[in-house]
């Protein structure tokens, strides 16, 4: 059974970062956590360099973690009065990706913004998020909208995998009073090579009716297997050749704020390249997007 009693909120003081705090902390709320923790580390080598460079002393190193100690301080108070939720603060100096890493391997939950205080420097392929989604061992939520109210209309995506049970599980954890929208996006199989050879639509579409009876039963026996309640539950089934881009067009039609997706799916293809599907989803999706395990 999953549960939900420790998030880890990490910081670098930007926008996106505070919206990920205060949604950890409605999703604590939400969920009974016990604890929760915002995290900001002071890049080493950022500082080492300064020291150098700038031939300061080494005092320079505890003013910044103290003035960083106070800004996070200051946020804490802050989600504190919006939220009823009292965070714990922790400042660390290392490498970034190591310090996050380590440190969410003792909570349940990774909450981080989308975009930090350099937007131009997070559309480069390698950012931090993108790393931390590729080592982290946790399900981790990436925020790119305010937190103002629980989360109420969820999308699954999902693709009958185990991977794809797991999402579904932390979105009835994660938004327990939200409708859920389990969506599979299909292509009859070998659609593409059928339409290179010159087989006629007739016959496509007749392979397409076919395989959405087929995902519909995979449907029922999926949600059959999770054992969740499903009387909050929408099934959405729809042919698409381009998967992302249909999930995209989906969170926009019924109004989505959060994503659930594996972080693999079902092929070998998928595992090797993280799971194009998520990220594509964590690239382009309007909307919050937590990816699991």
């Amino acid at each position: 059974m999953i549960r939900i009693q420790s998030i880890l909120a990490a910081t670098d003081f930007s926008a996106d970062a505070q919206y990920a705090a205060e949604r950890a902390a409605i999703i604590s709320a939400a969920t009974g956590a016990s604890q929760g923790v915002i995290l900001h580390v002071l890049k080493s080598s950022w500082l080492d360099n300064l020291k150098h460079f700038a031939n300061l002393p080494v005092e320079v190193e505890q003013s910044m973690v103290t003035n960083a100690s106070r800004s996070l301080n200051q946020l804490i108070a802050k989600i504190q009065e919006q939220t009823g939720f009292a965070f714990e603060p922790r400042v660390f100096v290392g490498n970034v990706l190591d310090m996050i890493l380590k440190a969410s391997e003792d909570f349940d939950l990774l909450a981080l913004g989308a975009r930090g205080e350099n937007p131009l420097r997070d559309f480069a392929l390698g950012t931090t998020t993108e790393q931390l989604i590729r080592q982290s061992r946790k399900p981790m939520l990436v925020v790119r909208r305010e937190a103002k109210t629980a989360y109420r209309c969820v999308l699954v995506a999902v693709d009958f995998s185990p991977h794809s049970l797991t999402a579904f599980a932390y979105g009835n954890v994660i938004a327990p009073q939200s409708e859920i929208y389990l969506t599979h996006i299909f292509e009859a199989p070998f659609e593409g090579k059928m339409r290179y050879a010159g087989v006629t639509d007739e016959i496509i579409q007749k392979y397409r009716i076919h395989a959405r009876h087929e995902a519909e039963a995979e449907m029922k026996g999926f949600i059959e297997t999770s054992g969740i309640d499903s009387r909050n539950v929408c099934r959405m089934i729809e042919h698409g050749r381009h998967v992302p881009a249909k999930l995209r067009d989906k969170v926009l039609e019924i109004g989505a704020d959060l994503v659930v997706v594996g972080k693999h799916g079902k092929s070998l293809t998928e595992q090797l390249l993280l799971g194009s599907v998520t990220l594509h989803l964590l690239t382009e999706c309007p909307c919050d997007v937590l990816v699991v395990q």
